[in-house]
């Protein structure tokens, strides 16, 4: 356990990614690109959940922060998420803008390294 907290990048740094990591093809899509721009040093990856959850103190702490949010479909739950917890300072970008269709995109190297290259800078 204490080897898992120590790798866990959650929480650190004030360039932070989240995303809805849905149940979808481009949900997958969000959630591998996000730990890519963590595997990077982009951004940390932190958990959408637990601002879900609504948890104060992650709330407070979110609003510090740099944010991206990454969300596969126009649903754009990621950044319902961040609407609904007062959370303005984001980032946002729904991988259907980028001209991925849900149910038909392999989340294959492809489209992985497009994806990130299209929202890499952000």
């Amino acid at each position: 356990m204490s080897e898992n907290k120590k790798n866990c990048s959650c929480d650190t740094g004030n360039k932070i990614v989240m995303s809805c990591s849905g149940a979808s093809d481009l949900g997958c899509i969000s959630d591998k690109v996000a730990r890519m721009l963590q595997v990077s040093n982009k951004r940390k990856m932190n958990c959408i959940a637990k601002a879900g959850l609504g948890m104060e103190k992650v709330i407070e702490q979110l609003k510090t922060k740099d944010i991206l949010i990454i969300d596969g479909c126009k649903l754009s739950c990621g950044q319902k998420i961040m609407e609904k917890n007062g959370i303005t300072n984001y980032k946002h970008i729904a991988i259907t803008e980028l001209g991925l269709i849900k149910g038909d995109s392999n989340p294959n190297d492809e489209n992985l390294k497009f994806v990130y290259n299209k929202i890499s800078d952000l």
